[in-house]
């Protein structure tokens, strides 16, 4: 059996202004006629409809997708202490089908023995949100795969972490932009651009064909 996720894809569709009198002049183009004798063209206005498509998901399949990178970016509370060039993190992430249901591995890499210091410790419960171009939120706490390393040969701590995501969420992933994640970290949150807006919905697609 096939589990069938149906995601929601936003389209825009034009839609016309109110108007007094609608009417439409020789060459197409529509007008609206008032009563003291004036008009004016429509102006058109945007409203969002649903288009639904299906993604099937083989029930009790496994899969993933190599570990890539998402970003490698300033983290301000890096910054503040070692310059622009020593104070980044770099995150990476693999999309996962487990027994049929979609998960989000992560793992940030920090060029600091002590990273905890400035991030705290990796436990069960981090909040990791999603954020896409057109303002969609998608939250996650962290409950699988917690782990902390420090590569003292490489001066450099590795944070790791993974998410199961529900129908919903899976959902709004497939049909967003991620532009932009924000991690939750002990001492403040931090938000990172993505370089692939696109990541997740075509990695998970990719894993499933």
């Amino acid at each position: 059996m096939m589990k069938i996720i149906t995601l929601v894809m936003m389209i825009v569709l034009p839609i016309i202004g109110n108007a007094q009198i609608e009417a439409t002049t020789e060459d197409g183009k529509a007008v609206l006629l008032y009563k003291n004798g004036t008009w004016e063209y429509v102006k058109e206005k945007h409203v969002q409809m649903a288009e639904v498509v299906d993604v099937e998901i083989e029930e009790g399949l496994t899969s993933e997708s190599p570990l890539e990178e998402l970003y490698y970016a300033e983290s301000k509370r890096l910054v503040k202490y070692f310059g622009p060039i020593k104070g980044k993190i770099k995150g990476r992430a693999k999309c996962m089908i487990v027994d049929g249901q979609p998960k989000l591995f992560f793992q940030w890499e920090v060029g600091l023995l002590d990273s905890y210091r400035y991030f705290g410790h990796m436990k069960a419960g981090r909040k990791v949100t999603l954020k896409s171009k057109n303002g969609t939120l998608i939250e996650l706490a962290l409950t699988e795969d917690i782990d902390m390393e420090f590569v003292k040969k490489y001066n450099f701590s590795v944070l790791k972490g993974a998410s199961q995501l529900s129908d919903v969420q899976f959902s709004l992933l497939m049909n967003s932009a991620i532009s932009e994640i924000e991690v939750d970290w002990k001492k403040e949150p931090e938000a990172y651009p993505v370089n692939d807006p696109y990541y997740f919905s075509k990695t998970f697609m990719e894993i499933l064909n």
